[in-house]
């Protein structure tokens, strides 16, 4: 009879991809958001830069960590079912799925709550770049796991 519980490989694997997820989502969002001050002819200095994002850190990561943890941890297993069937190469795999995990978690948001939540999704730009940080996180999750295995 097969396992079904994930290794500890696996979950440690997990946890750093969803990790380097949330970290690169909030600091994404922050910079995207810093920007359009600065776009309204406002100096933003680098202090206060840094003071931002690690103060969104503090205070944004249980929520960010939650929100998109619950999307990634969807994508995941899904991803490696599909990479099976496709015998496509698993890192790209799931970072393709690390990257649609965010976007249906960003387009769920927007359906369940009427408007988009974070400005930095409610534009192109934005949108992907907040996605590449899935795209980031399934692939350090990918990288990790496929580590020492034949």
């Amino acid at each position: 009879m097969k396992n079904i519980m994930p290794r500890r490989r696996t979950i440690i694997s997990f946890i750093m991809g969803w990790g380097i997820l949330t970290f690169l989502f909030i600091f994404t969002a922050t910079q995207f958001n810093l920007a359009e001050i600065s776009a309204l002819g406002l100096n933003v200095p680098f202090t206060d830069r840094l003071a931002t994002i690690t103060d969104d850190l503090m205070n944004g990561v249980t929520l960010i960590a939650a929100i998109f943890g619950f999307g990634f941890l969807i994508a995941m297993p899904v991803t490696g079912v599909i990479a099976r069937w496709v015998k496509i190469l698993p890192h790209v795999a799931h970072a393709l799925g690390g990257f649609a995990g965010v976007g249906v978690t960003l387009f769920a948001l927007k359906a369940l709550v009427m408007v988009t939540p974070f400005g930095a999704a409610r534009d192109i730009e934005g949108f992907i770049a907040l996605c590449l940080s899935g795209a980031v996180g399934g692939y350090v999750y990918s990288a990790l796991k496929a580590r020492g295995q034949p």
